[in-house]
């Protein structure tokens, strides 16, 4: 039987979810038999339920949001046992021993694997920021030495200040920047967080349209001297729900009408802001793991707001040293100019041709391992 590389995603960020989804459609493309779960799937409903009553504080309030990252928990306290037990009983009954975590809370389950007696586990500790993002933070406290039974890897080398690995997104070459809307996208990652929206007026004042990601009805502002659109994803989607198939799925996406309800579609090989974002000018975001991604797969700059946590601003820092991304208010300064998001442009663009792609670099490995009859 074909050995199943198991792809391990939290929704706690899209950023650590959205990145999962694209590397399972890439391996599979590259021959490899892959399934994906979501940490989500484990938790309790009660946890969820706090989970979902986190996001809606945060996206409210950005600064109870970065508090939070300050707040010590120990993320097994959240775990439903049955369905650990049952997961567990599942990868051993497959034969599970190739896996990908993009979350720090998934080590945890992999150590139970482990300690049920099986071996040869292979794991990528995949690093989607280029430092420790919380759920990493917190595996670190509890077991400085999590790392040593598997790999960790990084799309990005903190102390080099350099891109390691791109993730694609669609499988096609960026818009060359004269074919584009000349827009900016503005947006606040999966939780639509950060003070993105407090942006708007002034950018529009200085002559750009603009798409806005509504993270919940009341964002929407209309008025008729306004040049903006609004997009979202399906407000009553979950990581953890999954379609007619069992499998998870990119959120249902939709631009809103200006009247009548939005009509959310399911994407099935890419989520639906990226279409919006590869041909727009610039993004306006805070520097998350999925607007790097997301920046570097369609060449389109990152102008920067305030990032949330360290791990965040060192994002913004390598962004800004090769010239990717600039701040906000230096971006400002130099009067919205559009002739400098053309320079990052054709700066991402010299970027994405020199890196390896992670999906094709991990798949090489596997294949080998399997032709060699090591597992």
């Amino acid at each position: 039987m074909k050995e199943v590389v198991t792809i391990l995603c939290s929704g706690f960020g899209l950023g650590f979810y959205i990145p999962g989804l694209l590397l399972e459609q890439q391996l599979k493309a590259l021959g490899l038999e892959v399934e994906t779960e979501v940490f989500e799937s484990l938790m309790t409903n009660d946890k969820k339920r706090k989970t979902d009553e986190s996001r809606n504080a945060y996206h409210a309030n950005f600064a109870m949001a970065l508090g939070s990252q300050r707040i010590p928990a120990d993320i097994r306290r959240s775990l439903d046992p049955d369905a650990t037990a049952a997961l567990l009983d599942h990868w051993i009954q497959q034969g599970r021993r190739h896996f990908i975590s993009l979350s720090g809370h998934w080590v945890h389950i992999l150590d139970l694997l482990r300690e049920r007696g099986v071996t040869g586990v292979k794991a990528d500790l995949l690093h989607v920021d280029s430092d420790l993002s919380p759920s990493w933070k917190q595996l670190h406290k509890l077991n400085p030495s999590y790392a040593a039974p598997y790999r960790e890897i990084g799309l990005y080398d903190k102390e080099h200040m350099a891109v390691t690995f791109k993730i694609d997104v669609m499988g096609q070459e960026p818009l060359a920047y004269a074919d584009r809307s000349g827009r900016l996208v503005l947006h606040g990652g999966g939780w639509g967080i950060g003070t993105y929206q407090q942006k708007a007026e002034e950018l529009e004042q200085n002559g750009y349209g603009l798409d806005i990601a509504a993270y919940q009805t009341e964002d929407i502002v209309r008025q008729d001297s306004m040049d903006r659109s609004y997009f979202m994803n399906d407000p009553q989607w979950r990581t953890w729900m999954r379609d007619a198939r069992g499998k998870l799925t990119f959120p249902p996406f939709a631009r809103i009408p200006v009247e009548g309800k939005p009509d959310f579609q399911l994407l099935g090989a890419y989520h639906g802001v990226y279409d919006i974002i590869r041909t727009s000018a610039a993004v306006i975001s805070k520097p998350g793991a999925g607007a790097l991604i997301d920046s570097l797969a369609a060449a389109t700059p990152l102008v920067l707001l305030e990032p949330f946590g360290t791990h965040e601003r060192k994002n913004a820092e390598i962004w800004k040293t090769h010239g990717f991304g600039i701040d906000f208010e230096e971006w400002r300064n130099l009067g919205f100019d559009r002739e400098v998001l053309k320079r990052m442009h054709l700066n991402l663009l010299n970027e994405r041709a020199k890196r390896p792609d992670y999906a094709a670099h991990y798949a090489a490995e596997v294949t080998v391992a399997d032709r060699s009859g090591h597992t």
